[in-house]
C-alpha cells in the first residue's frame, strides 16, 4: 500500500513539474472547502503590489492546511494574526476542511500540491501521520528544533509519548496541538449506595470485573450496570494497552488482530457481556447512561465532562485504567507540521511556533474537548477545571498511553476489527474465529492495494 501511495504521489507531482517546465500553470478547480485569507494570493505563493514610488514589491504568502470546525478555524486565524504582527510582510491563507477520512485529507493535500498550492504548515491528525510520512509530504523537525532555542524549549515540554506518536523511525514530524486519552470514570453515589470501595490506582482487571459485578443490579424496575463497554475503536484501545497487546505490528506494516494477547483481551471483554455487567456494547449510548445514573463506571476522556456537568452530574471521579500486565491507556490528537514542498522554510517554522505557542494551545483546550499537550498547561486547573477531583489524572494517562493504532491501512483495520467484535458480542462467532476472519480481511485488502 505504501508503494502504491508513493507511486501515485510521484506521478502526480511529476506531472506538475512537467507543466511548470513547459511554462504552464495548472488551473485551480473550484473548492467547496472553507478558505479564510487575509489577502488574495496568486498560485505562485507571492503577490505583487505597487509601492508609492510605483515600484513592485513582493509579498510572501504562506499556505496553511487545517481541519476542524469553525471555532478551531477561528483559533488558527487568531494565531495567524499574532504571526502577522511579527511578520507584517507575510500573508497567510488558511484552508480549513472537514475530515471524514484521513486518506481523503491526504488526497486534498496532494491536490493542493499538484496545483501549485502546496501547504507550508499543516495540522495533521494522528490517524493521517503515517500516510503523510509514507508519501514524503513532511519535513523532519528534529534538526529544525535543534537550531531554534524557542522551538527546542517547546519540544521539551511535551509528553514523550505524544512525540513518539508523531515520529517515524525515530524522526519527529509534528508538534502536538492537543490530545485525548482515556481514564475510568466512576459514579460515587452508586458506589456509596452499595458500600463498594472506590477504585484505586494500580487496580487489576480481576478487581475491575469483581467491582462491576457488585454494582450490577435491578431496583424499582431500573437496571444499573457495573460498566458501560463502548465498541468504538479508540475507546477499546486501553484494553489492549493494559495487556501488552496492539492490533498492528511494531513496524505498523501488518495487522495483529489474532495475536494471543489480542485474543485474551477480547475474551475478557466478551466475559463482561456474558456476565451482563454491561449493556449491549454495539447499540448503547454509554455516556448518556452514565450521566443518568444507569452505569457505575465508564471509560472516557475529557470530551464528556462539559456534557455530564450540564446534565447535572457532580458526584463522580476518575482513576487510571485497570491493568492486566502493565499500566496504559490510549491517546489521539493532532500536530502541526511543515510541508516538504515549502519554499519558505524559515517563515513556515515561525508560523509553526505560533501554532504551538501557549496562547494557541490554551485556546484549543478552552473548549473543554482537548487536553493540552504540555504538562504545564495540562496541570493548570484554570485551563482544565476542577471537576472531577482527579482531573489532573488525565495528564498521567497521557504520559503512560499508547497512540491509537493508525497504520496506513487504518480505515481497513478499524472496520474489520469492529465487525469482528460485533460478531463476538452477539455470540454469532467465537473470539478466535472472528479475529482470524478480521485478520484475513485486512491482509487481503493490503495485498490487493
Amino acid at each position: 500500500m505504501k508503494k502504491e501511495w508513493k507511486r501515485f504521489t510521484a506521478l502526480a507531482l511529476g506531472a506538475f513539474m512537467v507543466l511548470q517546465a513547459a511554462g504552464c500553470s495548472p488551473q485551480k478547480a473550484a473548492d467547496p472547502a472553507t478558505v479564510s485569507s487575509q489577502k488574495e494570493a496568486q498560485t505562485s505563493g507571492e503577490v505583487s503590489k505597487e509601492s508609492s514610488a510605483g515600484e513592485e514589491e513582493k509579498t510572501v504568502t504562506l499556505r496553511m492546511l487545517n481541519w476542524g470546525n469553525t471555532e478551531e478555524e477561528a483559533i488558527a486565524n487568531d494565531a495567524i494574526g499574532r504571526f502577522k504582527e511579527k511578520h507584517p510582510g507575510v500573508e497567510v491563507e488558511q484552508t480549513c476542511v472537514p475530515v471524514d477520512s484521513w486518506s481523503d485529507f491526504i488526497q486534498k493535500w496532494i491536490t493542493m500540491s499538484t496545483s501549485g498550492e502546496a501547504p507550508d504548515v499543516i495540522n495533521l491528525g494522528l490517524e493521517g501521520a503515517k500516510m503523510a510520512v509514507a508519501n514524503d509530504l513532511l519535513l523532519p523537525l528534529d534538526d529544525i528544533a535543534a537550531g531554534d532555542a524557542e522551538l527546542q524549549s517547546k519540544k521539551e515540554q511535551y509528553a514523550e509519548s505524544l512525540l513518539e506518536g508523531f515520529s517515524e523511525g525515530g524522526t519527529l514530524y509534528g508538534l502536538p496541538s492537543g490530545t485525548q486519552t482515556m481514564v475510568m470514570y466512576y459514579n460515587k453515589d452508586i458506589f456509596d449506595e452499595k458500600g463498594v470501595e472506590y477504585p484505586k490506582e494500580g487496580w487489576t482487571w480481576d478487581e475491575f470485573l469483581e467491582t462491576a459485578e457488585k454494582l450490577t443490579y435491578e431496583e424499582n424496575g431500573k437496571t444499573v450496570y457495573g460498566y458501560g463497554l463502548s465498541s468504538s475503536y479508540f475507546q477499546l484501545t486501553p484494553w489492549w494497552a493494559t495487556n501488552s497487546a496492539y492490533p498492528v505490528s511494531e513496524d505498523y506494516e501488518k495487522p495483529t488482530l489474532n495475536s494471543p494477547s489480542m485474543l485474551e483481551s477480547i475474551t475478557f471483554l466478551k466475559s463482561m457481556v456474558d456476565k451482563k455487567v454491561t449493556p449491549d456494547p454495539i447499540s448503547s449510548d454509554v455516556y448518556t447512561m452514565f450521566s443518568s445514573g444507569q452505569l457505575a463506571m465508564v471509560g472516557a476522556g475529557r470530551w464528556v465532562l462539559n456534557t455530564w456537568q450540564d446534565a447535572g452530574m457532580k458526584n463522580f471521579d476518575c482513576v487510571q485504567w485497570p491493568k492486566k500486565t502493565e499500566e496504559g491507556s490510549v491517546y489521539g490528537g493532532s500536530a502541526w507540521c511543515i510541508g516538504s514542498m515549502t519554499k519558505e522554510k524559515e517563515l513556515a517554522v515561525e508560523l509553526l511556533k505560533e501554532m504551538v505557542a501557549d496562547e494557541t494551545l490554551t485556546a484549543v483546550a478552552a473548549g473543554g474537548q482537548q487536553i493540552p499537550p504540555t504538562e504545564k498547561l495540562a496541570c493548570d486547573t484554570a485551563i482544565m477545571g476542577t471537576v472531577p477531583d482527579n482531573i489532573l489524572g488525565l495528564w498521567k494517562a497521557v504520559t503512560i498511553a499508547s497512540p491509537v493504532a493508525a497504520p496506513v491501512f487504518f480505515g481497513d483495520i478499524e472496520q474489520a476489527m469492529l465487525r469482528g467484535l460485533e460478531n463476538v458480542f452477539s455470540g454469532s462467532m467465537s473470539v478466535e474465529d472472528a479475529m482470524n476472519q478480521a485478520q484475513s480481511e485486512v491482509e487481503t485488502t493490503i495485498a490487493n492495494k
